[in-house]
């Protein structure tokens, strides 16, 4: 029987709380070395059914700009792994020039051709595939097992959104339709299949914006697709307001020749779909300083997002504690199950955007390589699930749960943390928030602190303790008071999700 999970970061299930307080967990930072360096984490982390974990990163070649065009290229490369932990560069050699020799794991470079003479890329390299494994994802349009959604500007064509697929992960080839979205979106791009709406979901910077000639589309648009190649209108869905800078300040950002809108902006976007809605850690840019801190925002559809009220950072330089760096940049594929915990992966630089953007080949200013290659990829982890908790304190605070459909069976459980002395107490209600007394529903036990877990079972009964399974049909409510304690959600095992 499958399980259902329900994570309180969504809005919805909250109808009502008292004597609560809402706020972000803070992400384990286990590891302190990288797993992987030098590389950033424009790119996707995949486990398959065999438990082999891929990693497609980013990576940097220094280019002299007076002969090639640009003066940083970003190839793609692969490392593999069998536990999230340790990963090893495999010596593919498919990048021949002495330029490369670093980086011996590179699957695609700048200027390269794929097996049918098509270019996959043009001067600067993709920059960074989001990836879709059939075997994990089944999507209706893969054509093999891996999709990767990428932007460039291949030789031979316009620039903008390509596809490019592969059997192995190692060899690519752009499909014959890309770009499938014109125009010059920049950084990471997402690619996710919504199973709800069965569509193709891309996340972008805009195209069609404000202040064209400045390149000022640091926010972020999202577009729809039936079968990859067409693509609806990008619709701008998240960005900076009021309360994040003014919007009349100006600043001219060090090597940008010029604003770029407000001081606050959002480079980047990482979602996936996890605990029936949207989550997604953003590239929150403070222009004026010139480093990214990540926050943590939720949607129930992917297009209305939603902040947390204090707008802290989920990530930021030291936060988690010892996680230091002015430019984090979290990978564009959901995080990975490990047991009871989350591993997702971020780069990060002691190096902020302004030395990186002035900063030239020849070291007149600062070193560009040196910067560059300063980058290094982490192992973040968070117990599953606990993305945010509702907590009470010394006084017993209480939390009305939304209604829930529930159609019979299954048992319950709650993701929780319970210190000494503390408690919480469950109650089962009708629609109409009045007690469910029905099948000993009245005899829920208490949960007594101290007591940690992302499956405490809830049990009730006069005699031996019993899991509760619930043996109505329709729509219930949970009601819970909590003192000294925080929940995270809950989860049901039913036969009806199998």
């Amino acid at each position: 029987m499958e399980k259902k999970t329900f994570a309180l970061i969504d809005e919805r299930l909250v109808e009502d709380t008292l004597y609560m307080r809402r706020a972000l967990e803070v992400p384990d930072f286990k590891q302190k070395k990288p797993v992987v360096s030098p590389g950033e984490g424009i790119g996707s982390v995949l486990r398959d059914k065999n438990g082999l974990w891929r990693m497609w990163y980013t990576t940097f070649i220094t280019r002299n700009p007076d002969t090639d065009l640009v003066g940083c290229e970003t190839p793609m490369a692969l490392a593999y792994s069998n536990n999230g932990v340790n990963w090893e560069k495999p010596s593919l050699r498919i990048a021949r020039d002495p330029i490369y020799k670093e980086h011996p794991n590179i699957v695609v470079h700048a200027k390269m051709k794929d097996k049918n003479g098509r270019y996959l890329s043009g001067w600067g390299g993709p920059a960074g595939m989001c990836i879709l494994d059939n075997d994990l994802t089944p999507h209706p349009c893969a054509r093999k097992r891996f999709t990767g959604l990428y932007v460039d500007f291949p030789i031979d064509v316009i620039g903008g959104i390509c596809i490019a697929d592969s059997d192995d992960g190692i060899e690519w080839t752009i499909w014959p339709e890309s770009p499938v979205i014109i125009g010059p979106s920049d950084t990471q791009n997402i690619l996710i299949y919504d199973e709800n709406i069965k569509k193709y979901v891309c996340y972008l910077r805009p195209v069609i914006h404000c202040g064209m000639d400045k390149h000022a589309n640091r926010k972020i648009a999202r577009c729809e697709s039936d079968d990859l190649i067409h693509w609806s209108i990008s619709r701008v869905i998240l960005d900076t307001d009021e309360l994040d800078a003014p919007g009349l300040e100006i600043f001219d950002e060090p090597g940008m020749r010029g604003a770029r809108g407000r001081n606050k902006q959002f480079q980047g976007i990482s979602p996936f779909i996890r605990n029936n809605c949207y989550i997604a850690f953003t590239w929150f840019y403070d222009a004026v300083k010139g480093i990214f801190t990540n926050e943590l925002i939720h949607s129930s559809d992917g297009i209305t997002w939603n902040r947390e009220a204090l707008r802290e950072p989920f990530i930021a330089d030291n936060k988690p504690e010892g996680f230091c760096g002015k430019l984090p940049v979290p990978f564009g594929t959901p995080p990975i199950d490990v047991e009871d915990e989350m591993y997702f992966y971020t780069s990060n630089t002691p190096y902020g955007h302004h030395d990186i953007a002035v900063a030239d080949i020849n070291g007149k200013v600062k070193n560009r390589e040196l910067l560059l290659e300063s980058n290094a990829i982490y192992l973040l982890t968070l117990k599953r699930d606990r993305w945010i908790f509702y907590q009470a304190g010394e006084t017993e605070g209480e939390l009305l749960s939304s209604p829930v459909n529930w159609e019979g069976g299954g048992s319950f459980c709650i993701n929780a943390r319970v210190e000494k002395d503390g408690y919480i107490k469950i109650e089962i209600d009708d629609i109409f928030g009045r007690k469910i007394s029905d099948a000993h529903l009245d005899e829920i036990h208490t949960i007594a602190g101290p007591v940690d877990s992302v499956d405490i079972p809830v049990t009730f009964g006069p005699g031996p303790k019993t899991v509760v399974k619930f043996p109505i049909d329709g729509q219930i409510r949970f009601r819970f008071w909590m003192k000294k304690a925080k929940i995270y959600g809950w989860s049901f095992v039913h036969p009806v999700f199998s």
